[in-house]
């Protein structure tokens, strides 16, 4: 189909009322705005960094939604225009083709001006035909509600009677070997879209994928852009896992979300094969067959279409679509994927969009649209983090198990070739976990050891296996979630019992069978045997009270072990993962690296390492029109530049914009030296200077002396934090520390982090304040509102440099040295810039946890002689910071523009 590009500029409008802004913009919302506005009408790519508070959301969506509307206007006017003047053309050619003797250019000419029109008239046709489906879906919409409403009124309980429909699920069924999936049977509900000729030839207007970090800043975004004039026609919907949109009670009980997926495509596949299922009748043994509903209730296409229809134009945010799901007895999760060609804003996180198989899953189309990454100043790292896995040899050791049991137990169900590809997972996992085991080619002395991928599957004699044959297996056949099930309903010492590795070749069974495997296979005789006599009918007394009084102990027993018994973990999902991360590795782009732990041998893992997120990330950014990565703390922007779009550098736009915050509601200072004149040097060598110890405790003491309310003060970990605590303890500073303010620690433990803040929060806003001692990184550091008095200062001790001696760490150094160079032409200094980076994103982070509206104000000292010294460092932190700082080379210099600015500030509030 032909697409019509217009060839007019667009200009952004001048004022916040043009942009549909809620409210009168400040000039660097409206600076913003504008500069967005000219990215994505020229296809560019924007960095644009904006502080917390500024607004930077409300801004990203007003002008971009903007944009959208101005750009599909001019579509139209253009095409029209474009249309006109074609048809114009044609008359005249063909007027002038009847006077002329060349005839045949003529008709040639005319000929190519009408292809051209043609092409333009079905493009025209296709945009009509488009607007006219989103007409009738709003309609179907309002009409699918008006008829619920009526229905509800009619009779109220409809809704209870689907809701206790009787949706108990038979364990077996999850547990035996299906013939329709081992044969390869396509599951009817799978996330996979497939694109027939009619959905490539429609019409596809520029959509625009919103993706945020968590599903909480997706719906404060969600519920900003409500309060504009852009909600009034807006295609908006929130995407999420099963996890967060599944309403079907039997799958939302299961703890995660690996094993949520698994029984809802299950439910979907065996959905109207209802299957018999034998009671207890009195007790008596005698059992009565009843049939069990096996699909989900709530997956009803009738209604997920009508969920859709009238949810896509609400501007839903999840919690919408959970509450508007329940209410139609239709699957949200269902529901919002078939929303999402006729969408014009998607709201996703970050998992969706950044992991390929994820997105491909979804349905989620990156051609021609326009990506918008909040909080992307981790960007790359968290690209990282997505595609890495790891595997651990107790994992390994109870993927063998569980397999070679399973295995055993439906031996006569499989076919030869699924009984080889169970055989060669089998085989897998004890080659993988030889790997993992000490031996005479592993010195017990090394702690770790570094693969190329090509190198790991050399050493663990697997590079002959087809990963992508076992990996297909693995999907259509659901092995990891029936292992799992069976391994559930297992008795637990049967698959404790030690099963050898495979021997010979892949796909042979080994001889000689453990005691484990034979003592399985006897009980499952005997069981046969048992239900063949129970089958006969009742012949004999004394052979059904046998019968009955062994089904009740063995009920008591499985009773007991359900009890007493920890869950047994999906040992078989990790391993499937990791073989996928072997088979995305992109020509020697990651690495695998081997972890030895000598005091807790099953913790000894493998991990898979991609040292190259960037190209995960140029993938995307080939797809889309226009790519934005928009962030409070965006510096050092050269990361970025350098690793993903240093083949786009004439499309890239890099704007820094400063605080809505007047200069004198910001105080950052760094310190070179504390009150009695001792330097400032936090680095390795030095953290058990006692001397810089003592004065790091004296500066503390004078800060909480000036400052009111809360100080929050950030050390590079939690072994630094431990140690200055300790000597605050032996010293008697930290009771002196308390008569000025209390003073709150950072758990180690999550769930002690929500009561630590709301402690702090209340000492905080009364009396003297309170201080919170926090770690660089940790769980205080990023994502949290320390506003107003909660946050009056902010304190970060010495650079939080990363462990320079990790193996991942020294590995992707020298992967960065060897294939990029720096503007300064230097190679082996890539790496080096990297370890800079990590350290001064996760400063910058520290430092915009305060000043977080244009009303608050805070102090920010950065407490090591770097700060002052260091010209690289000072030029990697925020536009907002580097402009007003000031460098004190002793505390008592900034001891006393700390009691200025804050007696200045308590004037204002007076």
């Amino acid at each position: 189909m032909a697409h019509f590009k217009p060839e007019k500029q667009l200009h952004p409008p001048d004022d916040g009322s043009g942009f549909a802004f809620p409210f009168v913009p400040y000039d660097i919302q409206l600076d913003f705005m504008q500069a967005l506005y000219k990215v994505l009408h020229t296809g560019g790519i924007g960095i644009f960094e904006s502080p917390t508070g500024t607004g930077k959301s409300l801004s990203l969506t007003c002008g971009t939604l903007t944009w959208l509307k101005d750009y599909e206007r001019l579509v139209q006017v253009e095409l029209e225009e474009t249309i006109q003047r074609l048809r114009t053309e044609i008359t005249r050619l063909e007027k002038e083709n009847e006077l002329s003797s060349d005839w045949i250019t003529g008709q040639y000419n005319a000929m190519g001006q009408r292809k051209q029109l043609d092409e333009l008239n079905l493009f025209k046709q296709s945009v009509k035909d488009c607007q006219k489906r989103l007409l009738q879906m709003k309609d179907q919409g309002v009409l699918h509600k008006i008829r619920k409403e009526k229905l509800r009124a009619k009779d109220d309980t409809l809704k209870e009677e689907l809701l206790q429909q009787d949706v108990t699920l038979d364990e077996d069924e999850f547990l035996i070997p299906d013939e329709s999936d081992e044969d390869g049977d396509e599951d009817p509900a799978a996330d996979q879209q497939p694109k027939d000729e009619e959905e490539e030839e429609r019409y596809r207007p520029v959509q625009v994928i919103f993706c945020s970090r968590t599903h909480s800043q997706l719906s404060q975004v969600v519920n900003e852009v409500k309060e504009t004039q852009h909600a009034k026609d807006l295609r908006l919907m929130s995407l999420a896992s099963r996890q967060n949109l599944c309403i079907n009670a039997e799958v939302r009980k299961l703890k995660t979300s690996t094993l949520m997926n698994e029984r809802c495509l299950e439910l979907l596949k065996k959905g109207g094969k209802g299957k018999s299922s034998c009671d207890d009748n009195n007790g008596s043994g005698v059992k009565k067959r009843r049939k069990l509903a096996q699909s989900c209730p709530y997956y009803n296409q009738r209604a997920i279409e009508g969920l859709k229809n009238g949810i896509l134009f609400e501007v839903p945010d999840i919690e919408d679509l959970v509450k508007e799901g329940k209410r139609e007895n239709a699957c949200p999760y269902y529901a919002s994927r078939a929303a999402i060609p006729d969408a014009q804003m998607l709201m996703v996180p970050y998992q969706l969009i950044l992991h390929r198989s994820t997105r491909q899953q979804s349905g989620i189309d990156l051609r021609n649209s326009i990506l918008i990454i909040d909080e992307a100043h981790n960007l790359l790292d968290t690209i990282a983090a997505i595609h890495s896995q790891e595997l651990r040899k107790e994992q390994l050791q109870q993927a063998k198990l569980h397999l070679s049991a399973y295995k055993a137990r439906y031996f006569s169900r499989f076919s030869t070739k699924n009984l080889l590809r169970i055989n060669q997972l089998i085989f897998i996992a004890t080659r993988l976990g030889k790997l993992l085991s000490h031996d005479g080619t592993t010195p017990k002395v090394r702690s770790s050891r570094m693969f190329e991928t090509q190198e790991l599957l050399i050493e663990a004699d697997i590079f002959n296996l087809n990963l992508s044959d076992i990996l297909s297996f693995c999907e259509r056949s659901r092995i990891a979630q029936k292992v799992h099930g069976f391994a559930q309903s297992s008795p637990r010492e049967l698959l404790e019992q030690d099963v050898p590795p495979v021997r010979g070749k892949v796909g042979t069974t080994s001889k000689g069978s453990t005691s484990a495997l034979k003592s399985l296979i006897k009980n499952l005789e005997d069981d046969n045997k048992c239900k063949a006599l129970m089958k006969q009918g009742g012949r004999s007394t004394t052979k059904q009270q046998t019968k009955s009084e062994v089904v009740a102990v063995v009920d008591q027993e499985n009773d007991h072990q359900k009890q007493t018994k920890s869950p047994i973990i999906n040992a078989i999902r990790p391993l499937i993962n990791f073989l996928e991360c072997l088979m995305e590795d992109g020509g020697g782009d990651s690495r695998v690296l081997l972890s030895f732990n000598e005091k807790d041998p099953s913790q000894t893992a493998m991990k898979y390492l991609l040292l190259n997120p960037g190209a995960r990330f140029e993938e995307i950014v080939q797809s889309c029109r226009s790519v934005v990565l928009a962030g409070g703390t965006m510096q050092p922007t050269e990361e970025l530049t350098e690793q993903v779009f240093r083949h786009y550098r004439e499309r890239v736009t890099i704007r820094s914009f400063p605080h809505v915050v007047p200069k004198d509601a910001v105080l950052p200072i760094a310190i070179g030296r504390g009150p009695s004149g001792k330097e400032f040097l936090f680095n390795f060598i030095n953290k058990q200077n006692m001397e810089m110890l003592d004065e790091l405790q004296s500066t503390l003491l004078n800060v909480c002396q000036v400052v009111p309310n809360g100080v929050v003060v950030f050390f590079s970990s939690y072994d630094f934090l431990d140690l200055v605590y300790r000597k605050l303890e032996e010293s008697g500073n930290l009771a002196r520390l308390e008569e000025r303010k209390k003073v709150f620690r950072e758990p180690k433990v999550s769930g002690q982090v929500e009561r630590i803040l709301l402690d702090y929060g209340r000492a905080a806003r009364s009396g003297n304040g309170a201080i919170l001692c926090s770690v660089v990184g940790g769980k205080l550091s990023e994502g949290l509102n320390f506003s107003d008095e909660l946050g009056r200062c902010v304190v970060v001790v010495g650079l939080p440099y990363p462990n320079r001696t990790s193996p991942e760490l020294i590995e992707r150094m020298r992967y960065l040295d060897r294939s990029l160079t720096t503007s300064g032409g230097a190679g082996s200094s890539a790496g080096n810039e990297y370890y800079e980076n990590l350290c001064m994103k996760a400063v910058n982070q520290c430092i915009g946890r305060a000043v977080r509206h244009i009303r608050d104000y805070a102090a920010v000292i950065l407490l090591d002689t770097r700060y002052c010294t260091g010209e690289r460092i000072r030029r990697k932190l925020p536009v907002w910071i580097s402009e007003r700082m000031d460098c004190a080379e002793r505390y008592g210099q900034a001891h006393g523009k700390l009691v200025k600015f804050f007696r200045h500030h308590n004037a204002k509030r007076e």
